[in-house]
C-alpha cells in the first residue's frame, strides 16, 4: 500500500457516506432536513481546526474582521444548509418520491425567464452555485415538464452510479462532468436539442490545468472551462439561478439571461470570469447558502498582498491579519451586507 493515510481518509469518505446514505433512507425525505440540519450542527463542532480556518478566511472574502460573531453565526447556518442538502438528495436519488410531496419544498420564482430563453429555440444553460438543494430546483422542472440535465462530479466517497441512477428516476438526463470531452459533447448535444442544461463552476476544478484560474472570493481558483465554452458553442442564453433561503421551503430565482457570448470575443478567459463573477454576487448576497467549507475554496491560500496594484484598481488596501492563518491575509475589497 503506497500511503496508508491516503487509503484509510478514502475508506472513512466511503464510510461517511454508506452511513449517510442509511440515515437518509431510514428517515425519508420528510424527515431529511430535520437530520440534516443535526449533521450540519455536529459537523460544525466536530471538525473545530477547519472551522477555525474557515471562519478567518470566510471573513476575509466578506470582508470582516477575523472573529466577527456575524461570520460564526453565517458559517454555522452553511453547515446546516449544507447538511440538509445533502441528506435532502441522498433520499431522493437512492429510491423515487412521490412529486405531488416534493412540490410543497421548492418554490421557483422567474420561470417566465426560462420559457422566453427556450423559446429562442436554443436551448438554455442554467447556472447555479453549491448553495441549497439544487437536485430538488432540476426535479421540479423536469415536473413542470421540462427536459432538463444536470451536469455533476461523481466524488470518490460516492458509489458509482449513484447520481447517474438516481436522475433517471424522475425522467432527468444526468451528464458525468469527470468523464472530460465525452461530457462536454454530452452536454453540446443536450443544449441543441433544446434541453435545459444546469451546470455549476463555484467550486472549481482540481488540477489548475484543467481549468482558467480565477479570483474568486478573495482566492486564486481553477474554474471549469465548459459552461463558457459550451455557452460559445451553442449561442445558447444562460440564465443565472440563485438561492433564496432555506427556512421552509427552499427558494430559487432563475434570474434573465446574461448578455449573449459570442464567438468573436478574444479570451475565453472572459467569459469564465463574468459566469464566476455571477456566483460571486450570489454567495455574497447570501454566504450562509453556501458551503465555506467545501475544500476546494477553504484549503487555497489567499494571494500576497499587492497593495500597488490595489491602489490602482481603487481598491482598499490589505490588512494585515489578527488571527495566524496557513494562508495569507490578503482581504477582499467588497463588504458584506
Amino acid at each position: 500500500m503506497a500511503d496508508p493515510a491516503r487509503w484509510l481518509r478514502r475508506r472513512g469518505r466511503r464510510l461517511l457516506f454508506h452511513s449517510l446514505r442509511l440515515l437518509a433512507r431510514a428517515g425519508g425525505f420528510a424527515r431529511a432536513a430535520a437530520l440534516g440540519r443535526l449533521a450540519g450542527e455536529l459537523e460544525y463542532r466536530l471538525a473545530w481546526r477547519r472551522r477555525r480556518r474557515c471562519l478567518h478566511d470566510m471573513a476575509l472574502a466578506l470582508g470582516r474582521e477575523p472573529g466577527d460573531p456575524w461570520v460564526a453565526a453565517r458559517l454555522r447556518r452553511a453547515h446546516h444548509v449544507n447538511g440538509r442538502a445533502v441528506l435532502e438528495i441522498l433520499s431522493l436519488l437512492d429510491r423515487r418520491q412521490d412529486e405531488r410531496a416534493l412540490a410543497p419544498a421548492c418554490e421557483v420564482e422567474g420561470l417566465e425567464h426560462l420559457h422566453g430563453a427556450l423559446a429562442g429555440g436554443r436551448g438554455a444553460i442554467l447556472l447555479g452555485a453549491h448553495m441549497g438543494n439544487a437536485v430538488l430546483l432540476a426535479l421540479r422542472l423536469a415536473a413542470a415538464g421540462l427536459p432538463v440535465s444536470v451536469v455533476y462530479r461523481q466524488a470518490r466517497m460516492m458509489t458509482a452510479g449513484f447520481f447517474g441512477r438516481g436522475f433517471s428516476l424522475y425522467g432527468v438526463d444526468g451528464i458525468l462532468a469527470n468523464e472530460g470531452i465525452r461530457a462536454y459533447g454530452r452536454m453540446l448535444a443536450a443544449v441543441r436539442k433544446g434541453r435545459v442544461v444546469l451546470v455549476t463552476i463555484d467550486q472549481g476544478v482540481k488540477r489548475p490545468t484543467d481549468g482558467v484560474v480565477v479570483r474568486f472570493l478573495g482566492k486564486d481558483m481553477a474554474m471549469a472551462a465548459g459552461p463558457a465554452q459550451l455557452a460559445r458553442h451553442a449561442r445558447a442564453p444562460v440564465l443565472p439561478v440563485a438561492a433564496l433561503g432555506a427556512d421552509g421551503p427552499w427558494r430559487f430565482r432563475i434570474e434573465p439571461p446574461l448578455a449573449p457570448a459570442t464567438r468573436t470575443r478574444p479570451l475565453l478567459e472572459t467569459e469564465v470570469e463574468r459566469l464566476a463573477r455571477v456566483s460571486e454576487r450570489q454567495i455574497l448576497a447570501h454566504p450562509e447558502l453556501w458551503s465555506w467549507h467545501h475544500r476546494r475554496w477553504h484549503k487555497l491560500g489567499f494571494p500576497p498582498c499587492d497593495n500597488a496594484r490595489r491602489q490602482r484598481a481603487g481598491a482598499e488596501p490589505c490588512r494585515p491579519s489578527s488571527v495566524t492563518s496557513p494562508s495569507s491575509s490578503c482581504s477582499s475589497s467588497t463588504k458584506a451586507p
